[in-house]
């Protein structure tokens, strides 16, 4: 998922459902290394002026979200090549970052012309009977600790996925009229044009009340007043469509997201025959096989650059952000509209380093202390769970009760027991990993040459107090320099002799601290 509904509940899925704290202890520790790390960090420096996940660069692969959205943009006005299907197919079961339903949405999306076709895309791909049991889950009951905008984009695009399919019928009408009525609540333009249209798809008129009433108060020359996508979106949904609005909008056409860059062209050329020939050619190429490859542009993310906030924290430098990172983080503080997700854990970030970094942040504090602790941790709710527990860990909110449902041998049990006793929740954590050995698990996962999972094992020990030996903090050095990264050292490297990723350079001085 990307941006407001789509990404920032990825965002906030992926982000806050990290949660990777920082651990305590009695016992000695090597000495803490990192003398560099504040300068170093600009390896990961991304043009954004966030972190990024990693110092490898994103190369020009094709990747699903950016050929769903690329083919729409450069569909405005023209033509664009058909989608190999047996192409396609690959980049779905390459694709790590989004669910089953998600990746069939981004699939409808990118065949949008031949829906038949792209079942069969989605079936070859092997995901079809998951991504139908996820919508069709989802639309009934929305996870509980999406936002609102999120909940109302998730479910306005898996209402598509499951007409795309040929599983509309399926969908309870209660969960349809449902979406109609939260998009006459909605106070965001993008999330609620996504919901009007697939409710069209269904035959079912929404109007988006709130959105419209509230445009009347835009005033026309403040572009910064309003996101590109959100303001492009108004405007498809009847909002003013003028020479203002469109000044504000044309700068949209290169922003960096191919989903802000599709809206931006549609709206230049809502009513206007002909119009999108007077504008900019796509930024995204559609190759022969019609797939769209992503950006060069390497760009940072709040997950990377929270985990290098608890980086520098951890080995007792907060005081040394980079200039840059922390400039980054107060352009996004002041930035009206920053999705709800996104204020979370700004405010996260700024507040592990001590930084006031404006009303989005303050805002993102009072919403971190209202999130909801799900009562009982599922596979299906651990994104909503592991956001709000690490906000509690983040700014000392305390435990809530809750009761811990993953199967025996999950790999995120150490996470599970580490964010319980970083929240708070010691004695559950304690129960949660009660007779596994913890401190084995770390030693073979370094031998393994997986310094996250050694990292995640040593903080559950810590958290649900069980002592780590001093014979293992002494085989620790040598075992953490074979995860140097090569040209800079104060970084590290998942796995033994790779590059430097913020994860794992957050893993290491977890493990120095």
């Amino acid at each position: 998922m990307r941006w407001a509904g789509g990404v920032a509940a990825a965002v906030a899925a992926s982000v806050l459902g990290a949660a990777l704290f920082g651990g305590g202890g009695e016992v000695p520790r090597p000495g803490a290394a990192g003398s560099g790390l504040g300068t170093q960090l600009a390896a990961l420096r991304g043009a954004n002026d966030l972190v990024r996940a990693g110092r490898e660069e994103v190369g020009r692969a094709p990747a699903l979200y950016p050929t769903a959205y690329g083919r729409l943009e450069a569909s405005v006005g023209g033509a664009v090549p058909p989608v190999r299907g047996d192409a396609l197919v690959e980049v779905v079961r390459q694709d790590v970052m989004d669910t089953a339903a998600w990746r069939a949405y981004y699939v409808c999306l990118a065949m949008e012309a031949d829906q038949r076709a792209a079942g069969g895309v989605v079936d070859r791909a092997g995901i079809r009977g998951e991504a139908e049991r996820e919508a069709i889950a989802y639309l009934r009951a929305p996870d509980r600790g999406d936002d609102a905008p999120t909940s109302l984009m998730t479910r306005a695009a898996f209402l598509r996925t499951l007409g795309c399919l040929g599983r509309g019928r399926d969908v309870p009408r209660a969960a349809v009229e449902r979406l109609a009525a939260d998009v006459a609540r909605s106070d965001r333009p993008a999330p609620a044009l996504y919901a009007v249209e697939a409710l069209r798809a269904v035959g079912v008129d929404a109007t988006p009340t709130r959105v419209l009433r509230e445009a009347a108060s835009l005033a026309p020359d403040d572009c910064a007043g309003l996101e590109a996508v959100q303001r492009a979106a108004l405007t498809l949904l009847g909002g003013r469509s003028d020479r203002s609005t469109r000044a504000c909008l044309r700068p949209a056409l290169r922003d960096p997201d191919p989903q802000t860059r599709w809206l931006a062209r549609r709206a230049l050329t809502r009513g206007a025959p002909g119009a999108a020939e007077a504008l900019p050619r796509p930024v995204g190429r559609v190759g022969a096989d019609g797939l769209v490859a992503r950006r060069p542009a390497q760009m940072g993310t709040l997950s990377a650059t929270y985990d290098a906030a608890r980086a520098l924290a951890a080995s007792g430098r907060q005081g040394e952000a980079p200039e840059w990172m922390v400039a980054g983080l107060r352009k996004l503080g002041a930035e009206e509209g920053l999705d709800p997700a996104d204020r979370v854990l700004l405010a996260m970030t700024c507040h592990r380093l001590a930084l006031e970094c404006g009303p989005q942040a303050e805002k993102g504090a009072e919403e971190a202390a209202a999130l909801a602790v799900p009562e009982r941790l599922t596979p299906a709710n651990r994104r909503s769970w592991y956001g709000a527990m690490s906000a509690r860990a983040e700014f000392g909110l305390g435990c809530r009760p809750t009761a811990v449902d993953l199967p025996a041998g999950d790999p995120d049990l150490a996470d599970v027991a580490a964010v319980l006793g970083e929240a708070g929740c010691t004695e559950r954590a304690a129960e949660l990993v009660g007779g596994t050995d913890l401190v084995g698990l770390a030693r073979r996962a370094l031998r393994d040459g997986d310094l996250v999972a050694a990292s995640d094992a040593v903080r559950a020990a810590l958290a649900a107090g069980v002592t780590v030996p001093q014979a293992f903090w002494d085989e620790l050095p040598p075992l953490l320099e074979r995860h140097r990264d090569a040209r800079f050292p104060d970084l590290y490297a998942e796995a033994a002799g790779g590059t430097a990723t913020a994860g794992a350079t957050l893993a290491a001085y977890r493990l120095l601290a």
